[in-house]
């Protein structure tokens, strides 16, 4: 039991700093996530401040496309914990291992749902810095196309807070990381646009834009290297969805959908021609 109301069941994750159980909320008699910091973490200042910083941004997020934040609190051995929608599906990961390729109206509105969940988040004043399809869950739906969850805040931050992370230290995972963060310079919210673009191209085409071995190699591709056009892999692929990709990974940000909103808009119109 973690405190009198949540009964653990059984461990399904482990992240970095934290391992997620599946668990029984006795106030509402239905199963949650529970995400506990582990001991080895405690004594980390910086560690216990992520794991804080993660439980507030979530409690400012109540959005469909968004994982929602049920509960926080502290267990009997000190671990801080957050309680979180248990999520039934599978992520886009899975997704791309299993089936390669996405047909382009169904990876299209996969990535306008995504869009949708962080244009909320961005409203909110918070930055996620580490979209990537592990961390894009789908939801079974009664509708045509399964809802897509964001989820995993660990590395998330509000916009111009204090940072968390050592200097000339990047989070997150390198091939959907913004030019802009791989040179040092400050970012804003265009960055988990950029994140956004290498997403939706992986999904079309079933590897993303750029993709090296070698961390240094890849790094100069996001920040020197333009990306293909579908065209030029695929002639099959949709030409309507080339352009709002290339606008989401121009190499600067001021090049880039002004927000979340205006790339959903643009992607909307862009699948009408599917």
């Amino acid at each position: 039991m973690i405190g009198d109301r949540f009964r653990v069941d059984e461990m399904i994750g482990k992240g970095a700093m934290a391992d997620v159980y599946r668990a029984l909320d006795l106030q509402t008699h239905a199963f949650v996530a529970l995400k506990i910091l582990r001991h080895t973490h405690i004594a980390d200042p910086i560690s216990l401040a992520r794991f804080q910083r993660e439980g507030e941004i979530q409690a400012l997020l109540r959005h469909r496309n968004v994982a929602a934040l049920l509960a926080t609190g502290i267990t009997d051995q000190l671990q801080p914990f957050l309680a979180v929608e248990l999520l039934r599906g599978k992520s886009l990961r899975n997704v791309i291992k299993t089936d390669g390729r996405v047909p382009a109206r169904r990876a299209a509105s996969f990535a306008w749902q995504a869009l949708n969940g962080l244009s909320a988040i961005h409203q909110a004043g918070v930055l996620h810095r580490d979209l990537k399809p592990a961390n894009i869950m789908l939801e079974p739906s009664p509708g045509p196309v399964e809802r897509v969850v964001l989820i995993d805040f660990g590395f998330a931050t509000f916009e111009g807070s204090a940072k968390l992370t050592a200097q000339g230290t990047v989070v997150g995972s390198l091939t959907y990381i913004a030019p802009e963060r791989l040179r040092g310079e400050t970012t804003d919210q265009r960055a988990d646009i950029y994140a956004v673009g290498v997403i939706l191209f992986e999904l079309l085409t079933g590897t993303p834009p750029f993709a090296s071995e070698n961390d240094f190699d890849l790094i100069d591709l996001h920040v020197n290297q333009e990306p293909p056009h579908l065209r030029d892999l695929d002639p099959a692929l949709p030409h309507a969805l080339d352009a709002v990709i290339w606008h989401a990974l121009a190499k600067h940000p001021d090049e880039r959908f002004r927000d979340a909103a205006e790339m959903a808009g643009q992607l909307d119109l862009a699948a009408r021609q599917l």
